[in-house]
């Protein structure tokens, strides 16, 4: 059947039938023509999806956005416990966070719709080490992805082995530099009453981000290697270095539980 037979009307009737035989709804890799008429006759794959009656979730567009300290604070999260997914033959393109709790579940969704006027996807799923479920806080957008890895140097796909800390991090205002450090305390940092230690899987980031908290006049002790497990910390023990930080949990966005561990130092 050549396209100029076809009609909307078939292109909907065959996403019925298709649904009929795999038992579930369909997806564009399903049918390489069915993705290719749907795009010709409706405009993509969604709008047909939406004529057939389905639910469907339209891309959005982020708003313009400009680095200030909210965003190195998304950023700190971002290289600790988020993910850039870039895939061209897919299609798939996202950025995301991830936690257990519902209450930054929703702080993290307000700081997306704060720094990028985008109101986040929310996804409940299990992921690496943690035995509990995460929620995934994600922005689908090619555009911020290919900012991030080109602009700020974050790579997409695994990272945690090989992930370096932004050397333009190293020459912005205080507050930024506080904001990203809050960032990654967020992510991968303990607090017990004893200290605060950071954990990543690379050396080379906890090499420059010791770099980076002795340009905020914070000192830690050698990077260390965690027993049982393939990764690395450092520490911030000294009395002093844990009223800074206590201050920088004193404006912007932060995790609370976060912030109440740290108070009880």
């Amino acid at each position: 059947m050549k396209n100029k037979k076809i009609s909307k009307k078939d292109l909907i009737q065959e996403v019925h039938n298709l649904e009929l035989t795999l038992h579930r709804r369909p997806v564009k890799r399903d049918n390489a023509t069915l993705y290719k008429n749907s795009r010709e006759f409706f405009g993509s794959w969604n709008k047909m999806l939406f004529s057939a009656g389905y639910s469907v979730q339209f891309l959005q567009k982020i708003g313009s956005y400009t680095f200030n300290h909210n965003f190195a604070y998304f950023l700190g999260l971002l290289i600790t416990d988020g993910h850039i997914a870039y895939d061209k033959r897919r299609e798939n393109y996202k950025v995301a966070i991830y936690t257990s709790y519902p209450d930054e579940r929703d702080m993290l969704v307000k700081l997306i719709r704060h720094i990028f006027e985008y109101n986040a996807r929310i996804s409940k799923k299990k992921a690496g080490y943690n035995v509990k479920f995460n929620f995934e806080v994600r922005i689908n957008s090619k555009k911020l992805a290919e900012d991030l890895i080109d602009d700020y140097c974050i790579p997409s796909g695994k990272k945690s082995l090989n992930v370096r800390l932004p050397n333009f991090l190293f020459n912005t205002q205080i507050r930024c530099k506080e904001s990203f450090l809050r960032g990654v305390i967020d992510g991968d940092g303990s607090i017990t009453k004893r200290g605060i230690k950071i954990v990543s899987g690379s050396t080379l980031f906890l090499k420059d981000l010791k770099h980076f908290l002795f340009t905020l006049k914070i000192h830690t002790g050698s990077i260390i290697k965690e027993h049982d497990r393939n990764t690395y910390s450092i520490r911030i023990n000294k009395k002093e270095d844990w009223i800074k930080i206590k201050r920088i949990y004193s404006f912007g966005y932060f995790y609370k539980r976060k912030r109440e561990s740290i108070n009880k130092i």
